[in-house]
């Protein structure tokens, strides 16, 4: 080492700088939070029908605005109007049942009414002639009479009175049925409404393969509407970003329709909880991680805000995005 200088081999040169990038690449993991696995979202209906049945027009043309309550999709009203038809008959026919059980509910209490005074009347001459019987003015035989048609008129009314329990029995039963036709009306009514498949919320309309002819089946979606509320980037990041993060923070990005500009934003929340795998991602948000060689960091959806950007940009539902956090 002449001169006092040193020195410094080649080995150890090596070792060195890699040493300076491995703590620069530290350094900048911690302080600097950047991910290109973002995209923008918006709130999306997906519109399905009630019912079932043949399409006979789709009046809405893809890529375009609506407004909520405009139609969407018309299925075949006529068998469900047949429906309502049918529904009304029967209706109707209860209605007419329950009128007559009310009616011969009416009949039987004026029975009972008529047996019960029947039977006071007689108990009346029966006392009467027991006291006649007993001075002599009266014989045996027309007490005994009396005393047998008293007993007739007793199973009269029993038999008057058995007869209104049932008539009311049946008007319960009958209004009931009415009750029941009343609902299938209300059904079938319900049901010819939701053949005209109404937007419910203003939208845009995206593509869709349903036409006139097709059969559509309850519940299946037919449509999807692009609200125009709820704007936010979702951005997937690596556990050890994601859970340093705070609601409120500035977020820096930039969307792949205006790749040209950097806006501002702030993070709206962070997901505390992924699905380890793709069984229902509707309840946990599942992650596919890129490669099934290496071992990389689980990614949780961090949700932010567009801020300012929204207020003179339609942005793009599905679009690329970028977000850069400094700590």
């Amino acid at each position: 080492m002449p001169g006092g200088i040193y020195h410094i081999s080649g080995p150890i040169k090596v070792i060195l700088g890699a040493c300076a990038l491995i703590g620069a690449y530290v350094v900048q993991d911690y302080y600097i939070t950047y991910t290109a696995d973002a995209y923008v979202s918006a709130d999306v209906v997906r519109v399905a029908p009630e019912i079932s049945g043949f399409v006979t027009e789709v009046p809405v043309a893809r890529n375009t605005k609506i407004g909520a309550g405009e139609l969407l999709l018309q299925i075949d009203p006529e068998p469900f109007a047949l429906a309502v038809q049918e529904a009304r008959a029967e209706e109707a026919k209860a209605l007419a049942s329950l009128r007559r059980s009310e009616a011969e509910v009416q009949v039987a209490e004026a029975s009972v009414t008529a047996a019960v005074a029947k039977v006071a009347n007689l108990s009346a001459q029966q006392q009467r002639f027991e006291e006649l019987t007993d001075n002599g003015f009266v014989t045996q035989q027309r007490l005994d009479n009396i005393t047998l048609s008293l007993e007739e008129a007793n199973a009269e009314t029993d038999s008057a009175r058995d007869t209104l329990r049932a008539a009311t029995h049946s008007v319960e039963v009958m209004r009931s049925t009415y009750e029941a036709g009343q609902s299938a009306t209300a059904l079938a009514q319900y049901n010819l409404r939701k053949s005209s498949l109404l937007s419910p919320v203003d939208g845009v309309v995206s593509e869709y393969t349903v036409n006139p002819g097709n059969y559509v089946l309850e519940g299946i979606p037919q449509l999807a509407l692009i609200t125009n509320t709820n704007w936010r980037i979702i951005a997937n990041l690596v556990e050890r970003h994601a859970s340093r993060l705070k609601p409120g923070q500035t977020v820096w990005f930039q969307v792949s329709s205006d790749p040209y500009r950097v806006h501002k934003g702030t993070v709206r929340s962070i997901g505390r909880g992924v699905s380890r795998a793709i069984t229902d991602p509707r309840v946990l948000p599942f992650i596919p991680l890129t490669t099934a060689w290496i071992r990389l960091s689980q990614r949780f959806p961090v949700e932010i805000d567009m801020g300012e950007f929204l207020e003179g940009y339609q942005p793009m539902h599905g679009g690329d995005a970028r977000i850069l956090l400094i700590h």
